[in-house]
Order: C-alpha cells, then sequence, then structure tokens
C-alpha cells in the first residue's frame, strides 16, 4: 500500500551546497579533496559471491580484457559477468597461460600452488574452449563506437544515455523530489525483511501511533540498534535515536531477558560489566520509543530491518540509506564507507570498541537528508567513480539490446588486436610459436619457460598488454607413457580425499540406512558395504570435503540404537598423509574466507504449505474441527477456489434459506401445537443431515491438501530468503550458495554455503549451536571454493570405480616428476606477479580440456599497499 501524501507544513531546510562544501573543505583538515575523491582509489574488481559459481568461457574472459584495456570511452561496457572498478587506472593487463594444466591439477597439487592460492583472490572455473586460446583473445571481435560519429549523434551525446541506466537512476528517476518519493512501500518492505503488520514472523510486534498520511515536511529520526546473541537468537542491548537535527533524543541500554551467549562487543561495543546494572526492558524501551515518535515520524536507518526486528517494532514509513545508495547485483553499501565518501565523516573507526549507535544514526540521517536535498541524479554524478567504481556512461540497459545496436551505422567492429593499436597500445605475445592475429612483430617465441620468463622481465616497460605462455607442463604431458593414466590417478587421488570408512554396523544395515545416518553431514554421493571383513563396515564417498570432515568429527563413536559403537575413519594411503595440511591451506584461501559450510538443513514446513494455501490446494488441518452450525457458512466462503466442489457452498445456503423459510411457517399464529412441533422436528433432521454431509465434505478437502502440503515440504527445499533469515541472528549474509541448485543432481537441498560479514561473525556461528526449525545443523569452515560443485566429479575420466594399482612405481615417480614440474611453474608466475606494475590486471588462465575437465582462471588487480586492500575490503564485493 502506499503511503497517502499531503501537503501540510513547508519544508524544513537543508543545508546548501554551498554550506556543504564549506563543511567538507574543513573536514579534510587541509588535506587536499582530491585524495579523498576517485585519484587516490586504485583500479578494483568485484564479483558476486553466488556469481563464482557459474564457469567463464573465453567469451567473457575477452569481455573483461577489451573493457580493462580499451575503457569506455569507445562504447565498450563492463563485463557481464563481473565489474572493474576505476578502469581509468588501470596501468596495464597481464595474461598468464599455463598449457595443459586443468582445475584438476590445481586442486591435486594445491599445496605445491603457493602463489597462485595466495597471490589471486578471485577464482572462476573455465570452460575450455574448443579453439586456440590465443588466437580467440586477439582475433576476439571489437563492437566500438568511433569518436566522429559520437559527437555527430546527438542522442548518444545527452547524458542521460548512460545515466539512465545507473541502479540508483532507474529505481529514483533524474529529478529532486521529496521525502515521500523515497519511502519505502508495503510490498517493498515485505521484500526486504521488514516487520510487517499482519505478515508471518512479526507476531506479538509493537505497532507505532503512525498515520496514514506523511508529506514532504514529516520529520525524520536517525535510528540504530546494538544486539547480543542470546539463547534466542538476536535480541537488542541498546538504541540510539537522533532527531532531525541530529540530536540524541534517547539514548538506552536494554538488558535482554534470555542467557547472552555472546555479546559481540566487537561490533555493539557492550560487555558483561556494562550490562550487569541495567534493568531497562524492550517493554520499556518500546513505550520510551512510542512517546517520543511525531505521529507522522520517518524513521531512517542504514538497513534498518534488522534495527525493526531488534526492536519487536512495526513502523510503516521508513527510508534506508542501504537501498538509496543501491547497487548492483541486490549488494550494499557499509554504512563507514557511504560515511567516508559522501559525509566526509570518519566513524566505526579500529581505536574505538564497537560501533557507536548514535554516531551511526546521525550518519544515517545525514546521509539520507543529503540524497533527499541533493537529488539522484548530482548523487550519482558526484559519486560515480568513487562509490560505484566508473562513469554513468559506462552503464547498460537490462535488457540485451545488441540486435539494436548493430543497427546503427556509428558503431564499427574492429578485432581485438586491431582496436589496440588504434588507440595506441602496445600488446605482446610471448611464447611458442602460434598463430593469431598479432603482427609479428609483435610476438616473441621461446622454447623454455625459462627463456619467456627473462624477455617478459626486459620488455616490461614497452608494453601495456602482454600474453604470456608456459607450455613447460605441456611438454612434459607429451613426454608420459600414458596420459589417460595420468588422469586417472589424478582423479583417484581427488576422490579418496572425500571417503571415510565406517563400522562396524549391525548385520542387517543396508547402503540405504547408511546413507541415511551420514546425509546429516553432507550430500553422500556413493556407499559400498565391505562384507569381506569379519565384521560389516562401510564406504562412505561424499560429494565434498566438508561432508567428510563433518563424518569424522560428529559421527565418530555414535552408538546406534542396535549397540553398536560405529567408528569413523579415513583411508590411510599414500595420498591422504598431509591431508591435514591440506584442509588447514584450504581453510585459509582467500575464497573461502568468512565462509562456512551448513549440513543437515531441513525445508520450512510452515512456508510450503502456506505456499500450497495460495496456490489453492492447501487447507489447515484444523478447519473441519473448527465447523460448527453457526460458522459453517462462513468457513466454507473462506475455502480456495478449486475446494469448493460440488457447489458445497450453494447446497448449504440452500438448505439455510430453506428452514428459515420453514421455521417461519412452524411461527405463523394459530398454528397447532403438535403441528409446529412436527414441521420443527423435520426441520432438525434436514439441518443436521446437510451439517453432516458439510463436515465430512470439509474433512475430505483438508485431508488432501494437507497431503499436497506434505508433499510439498517435502520437496521444496530450502531456499535462500530461508538461510538468511536464520543465520542472519548471528551477523550480516553476504551471500549464500546452493550447491544442489547448481548442480541439478538433488530435488531437495541439505546443504549450503554461507559467506558472513567477518570472522568474528564465523566464530559467533562455529561456537554456537545452531538449530534449523527444530533440526541441528552441522557447520564447519568452508573447504571447498564456490566454483567448485563437487570434488569426485571434478574430472571426466570414465568409471571412478576402477581400483587403482597403488603399488605401480611408474605411476609414483611420474607424480613426483608432475609435483616438480608444478613447483617450478607456481614460482615463475609468482616472478611474473612480482614483476608487473602496481595497477595491472593480472590473469592467469589453466585452459583445461573437453576430455578431461573443466580449467581455472585467476584474476586479480596488483595492488602496492595493504592499505588499498583494507578499502577493497570496505567497499567491493567479495570477490
Amino acid at each position: 500500500m502506499e503511503p497517502q501524501v499531503c501537503l501540510k507544513r513547508k519544508r524544513e531546510p537543508y543545508p546548501t551546497p554551498e554550506s556543504s562544501k564549506r563543511v567538507k573543505e574543513t573536514e579534510l583538515n587541509g588535506v587536499p579533496e582530491s585524495e579523498h575523491r576517485s585519484g587516490s582509489r586504485p583500479p578494483l574488481l568485484s564479483l558476486p559471491f553466488d556469481s563464482l559459481q557459474e564457469p567463464v568461457t573465453l567469451k567473457d574472459l575477452t569481455e573483461l580484457l577489451q573493457f580493462a584495456a580499451l575503457g569506455n570511452t569507445g562504447g565498450l561496457k563492463q563485463p557481464s559477468w563481473c565489474r572493474l572498478h576505476h578502469q581509468k587506472k588501470v596501468s596495464g593487463v597481464s595474461v598468464i597461460l599455463l598449457e595443459g594444466l586443468s582445475q584438476a591439477h590445481f586442486y591435486r597439487h594445491y599445496l605445491h600452488f603457493k602463489h597462485l592460492r595466495t597471490k589471486y583472490t578471485s577464482r572462476h572455473s573455465y570452460t575450455p574452449s574448443p579453439g586456440n586460446v590465443i588466437s580467440g583473445i586477439f582475433s576476439s571481435e571489437v563492437v566500438n563506437n568511433s569518436p566522429a560519429d559520437a559527437l555527430g549523434d546527438q542522442e548518444s551525446a545527452q547524458p542521460e544515455g548512460g545515466l539512465q541506466w545507473h541502479p540508483v537512476i532507474r529505481k529514483f528517476g533524474l529529478e529532486i523530489r521529496g521525502l515521500t518519493g523515497y519511502l519505502l512501500t508495503q510490498e517493498e518492505m515485505i521484500k526486504k525483511h521488514f516487520p510487517v503488520r499482519g505478515m508471518p514472523g512479526s507476531e506479538g510486534f509493537v505497532c507505532t501511533d503512525s498515520d496514514d498520511c506523511v508529506t514532504d515536511s514529516s520529520p525524520l529520526y536517525g535510528l540504530d540498534c546494538e544486539m547480543c546473541l542470546t539463547e534466542r537468537g538476536s535480541e537488542l542491548t541498546r538504541i540510539s535515536l537522533v532527531d532531525s537535527r541530529g540530536s540524541c533524543v534517547l539514548d538506552e541500554l536494554v538488558k535482554p531477558p534470555n542467557r547472552i551467549l555472546n555479546y559481540l562487543t566487537q561490533f555493539s561495543g557492550i560487555t558483561r560489566a556494562i550490562l550487569q546494572p541495567i534493568t531497562t526492558t524492550l517493554r520499556e524501551v518500546q513505550s520510551k520509543l512510542k512517546k517520543v515518535l511525531p505521529r507522522d515520524a520517518v524513521l531512517v536507518g542504514h538497513s534498518l530491518e534488522n534495527d525493526l526486528s531488534a526492536l519487536n517494532l512495526i513502523h510503516p514509513h521508513v527510508i534506508d540509506t542501504s537501498l538509496l545508495y543501491r547497487r548492483e547485483f541486490g549488494q550494499k553499501f557499509k554504512l563507514k564507507v557511504l560515511a567516508e565518501t559522501v559525509l566526509k565523516k570518519q566513524i566505526q573507526t579500529e581505536e574505538r570498541k564497537g560501533h557507536d549507535p548514535t554516531e551511526d544514526a546521525q550518519a544515517a540521517l545525514e546521509l539520507a537528508q543529503y540524497f533527499i536535498h541533493t537529488g539522484p541524479r548530482q548523487v550519482v554524478e558526484l559519486y560515480c567513480e568513487e562509490l560505484w567504481g566508473g562513469s554513468p556512461t559506462m552503464y547498460q540497459p537490462p535488457v540485451n539490446r545488441a540486435t539494436s545496436t548493430h543497427k546503427h551505422n556509428n558503431n564499427s567492429s574492429l578485432r581485438f588486436a586491431e582496436a589496440l593499436k588504434s588507440s595506441g597500445q602496445s600488446a605482446v605475445f610471448i611464447g611458442k610459436r602460434a598463430d593469431n592475429a598479432l603482427d609479428l612483430s609483435n610476438q616473441q617465441w621461446h622454447s623454455s619457460d625459462r627463456e619467456v620468463l627473462s624477455s617478459f622481465k626486459r620488455g616490461l616497460e614497452s608494453h601495456s598488454f602482454s600474453v604470456v605462455q608456459l607450455s613447460s607442463f605441456s611438454d612434459h604431458l607429451k613426454a608420459m607413457i600414458s596420459t589417460d593414466q595420468h588422469y586417472h590417478t589424478m582423479s583417484q587421488r581427488l576422490r579418496e580425499m572425500c571417503v571415510v570408512f565406517a563400522g562396524p554396523l549391525p548385520s542387517d544395515y543396508t547402503e540405504r540406512d547408511v546413507r541415511r545416518l551420514f546425509s546429516s553431514c553432507g550430500n553422500v554421493r556413493a556407499v559400498r558395504l565391505l562384507n569381506a571383513t569379519q565384521r560389516v563396515h562401510a564406504e562412505v564417498e561424499f560429494e565434498l570435503l566438508e561432508g567428510a570432515v563433518l563424518a569424522v568429527e560428529m559421527l565418530n563413536g555414535t552408538l546406534l540404537h542396535s549397540g553398536h559403537i560405529v567408528k569413523v575413519q579415513r583411508p590411510v594411503k599414500e595420498s591422504t598423509l598431509d591431508l591435514d595440511v591440506f584442509l588447514s591451506s584450504l581453510q585459509d584461501d582467500p575464497l573461502n574466507a568468512n565462509v562456512i559450510y551448513a549440513a543437515g538443513l531441513k525445508a520450512n514446513a510452515k512456508t510450503a504449505q502456506f505456499a500450497a494455501k495460495v496456490n489453492g490446494t492447501g487447507l489447515n488441518a484444523n478447519a473441519a474441527a473448527e465447523v460448527n452450525g453457526s460458522r459453517l457458512n462462513g468457513n466454507i466462503a473462506a475455502l480456495p477456489a478449486k475446494a469448493n466442489h460440488s457447489g458445497l457452498l450453494e447446497k448449504v445456503n440452500g438448505t439455510f434459506l430453506n428452514a428459515k423459510a420453514k421455521l417461519a411457517e412452524a411461527n405463523e399464529p394459530g398454528l397447532h401445537a403438535k403441528a409446529k412441533f412436527a414441521k420443527l422436528a423435520e426441520l432438525s433432521a434436514e439441518v443436521n443431515g446437510t451439517l453432516l454431509k458439510a463436515k465430512t465434505m470439509l474433512a475430505e478437502i483438508a485431508a488432501e491438501a494437507n497431503v499436497v502440503a506434505r508433499l510439498h515440504a517435502k520437496t521444496a527445499g530450502l531456499c535462500e530468503e530461508d538461510l538468511r533469515e536464520a543465520f542472519g541472528q548471528y551477523g550480516t549474509v553476504q551471500g549464500v550458495i546452493l550447491p544442489a541448485k547448481h548442480s541439478g543432481k538433488q530435488k531437495r537441498r541439505r546443504h549450503a554455503f554461507l559467506k558472513f560479514d567477518s570472522p568474528d561473525t564465523v566464530d559467533a556461528v562455529l561456537s554456537s549451536p545452531v538449530e534449523l526449525w527444530d533440526r541441528k545443523v552441522s557447520t564447519c569452515r568452508a573447504l571447498t571454493p564456490p566454483h567448485l560443485c563437487s570434488w569426485v566429479t571434478m574430472m571426466t575420466t570414465g568409471s571412478d570405480r576402477e581400483t587403482l594399482d597403488e603399488s605401480s612405481q611408474e605411476t609414483g615417480r611420474e607424480e613426483q616428476e608432475v609435483a616438480c614440474v608444478m613447483r617450478k611453474l607456481d614460482r615463475r608466475v609468482g616472478k611474473l606477479f612480482r614483476s608487473l606494475p602496481d595497477n595491472t590486471l593480472s590473469i592467469v588462465l589453466l585452459p583445461g580440456h573437453s576430455s578431461h575437465g573443466d580449467g581455472l582462471c585467476f584474476l586479480e588487480v596488483k595492488q602496492g599497499s595493504a592499505a588499498l586492500r583494507d578499502h577493497a575490503h570496505n567497499l567491493m564485493l567479495p570477490a
């Protein structure tokens, strides 16, 4: 429901642009403003967490390379799968091609790739290209607007041409509007999980005394809360409210009624000693809020839904600054970043223990006031480079308009190599002789990786775009006696890491029983009963490493109903001797930072039943029990259309009308008492018969609907919203990946990966007993990078059940030689990366092979200081 808007009072004056400028200059304390703007921001790559599971292709890769090298000045747009911010600051582009390597090679020899796994923080699976990768890069087509035609095209010269597709402009338009233009609608509040009257999850919440009518002059109030973690989840410990002038009108500490598990001091600043003398309750704070807030008050906050949920408060008129300064992919800026960039204020500093809610409430209020007064267009134009990482012209329509683009005469098509040359950039290929679109003068051919490395270092200053090919492993593969045996050995080694042995088990245990026992730890790929032993044991193979880790940690020593104590252990083989070191390194992998694995998940049955009812097939199981003579008509009328079988409503209504007529006849004056009694008896029998039939039909409909609802709950599985709601009590959930959805192999999702905002939040999750709808959830630190669906099916090598000849000396010697080659390759990649100038986009490509599995693509923008990396962590999406 849209808020009603009426005009009652004059709008209170906001700061003028001149006064805002003076304030900014004062707060800079003599530091040139240019240093606070984009000049000090390095180029950065950002990728949404849930997009990391999608493999990239050669076409995707060339999109990024073209944009990084040529920018948007020639009409190029941002890649569709990632964002390169501050492209103008890119000093060069380097592509390193490791010929012959695949994704499986990297993870089989993960410990040997020290530089690759630590220097490159972004990693994607790569779909092997049927053609030559180098030729594909330089021969790729660049569709580009020539400068002369662009100047002659008046439509493209308008600033709205690219600006209109910015996420802020798409939402709010170009014109300045009053504060009512930025209020969240009820539909938006429901989608963003705000407490809304009558919605599930808001039962028992207190509603403020608000008018339905708000105006552009209604007062703004900034709100911020701090929470702790209790036995019941996230609960309020402090609230701050500031008025439209920024003055604090309410600042209260609150004592949670339940036992506190974690004070979250690093965020809230609250400790046991601080809360010890506090007696203020949540109900008292709610009463104070209702007294302080005017009836037409508009609450302002950053991710305000969390604060209102902690307050158990429903307020219909809100402005959320995280949705004003909105981003693509549905991600949000941190309040700290917005305050620093827009307000030039430092908040949530490391020197202070915990956040100051009053300071945060004031920052959110000022951000909203500035946005309303300045307007969306000017905000985007002023801070597009600093916040969104590029000029407004880089934004493209959300719908693919490639067809209409090619119809314009002002578009010309070039090969990438030609476009680089036309733009005055020097490109070079260094490697083995290859057929590509570059001039021969720009190619340097060498027979060894050592020569390639030396040649690259000598000509580093001369080329802004380079493709370097290291082919030592490809040469090594050609010298092998059997490459098929090499790939099969590698596949077996990867599989062994995901296997556990369990036993002894009851003699009547089946594979299905074993699968049911171990499914609480993750997706079980295969089970094999070992009946050759004296007692029954089982070999359990998981899709993911986390499943095997949780099985050993949680199920080892489990007492079964039969009295058997099950021992769960890993196989002791050559490939698993360094497994602990391998798992520890995976936990420290940049892609697994602040990510947990959760297993044993289950769909919310209430949600499933509600969905079934909305679809017209559901009915509360208690409906039949509620039927009686006085409420039957209303209950039938409330049934969904599909449940009104055989005109049940019409039949009951007809019976009631007929009974009413007979009752009137029986009450006619002059009728003999005996005749009157006979008519009433006949009337009672007819009504009772109809009621009995109606109750029977209602019971049948209810039973049928409950069967459908249970089936829906069984197959619906989890959704991202369920997990965000369940785990959001511990901290901000930045992303969710449901592997079953990606792999498409399971109808029900029973495990997921969740990325949180900080290591402290991860520690809080892992140290707390997590339950999801009265079901215990198993959690551990993530070991599987987001782009992997399975460790076992990483390679396509025929039968996985084929046994490997462990006694083969040839196999052992070949593995040692391969490991030596991998270590050398990694050292050379490290040397190449160190030699690159700062702000260079570096890409390492393991091309893979269509017959043996996907490749792997590493991405990183080299930066010169840890401070820049900290800034990247605060501003950008998790990469």
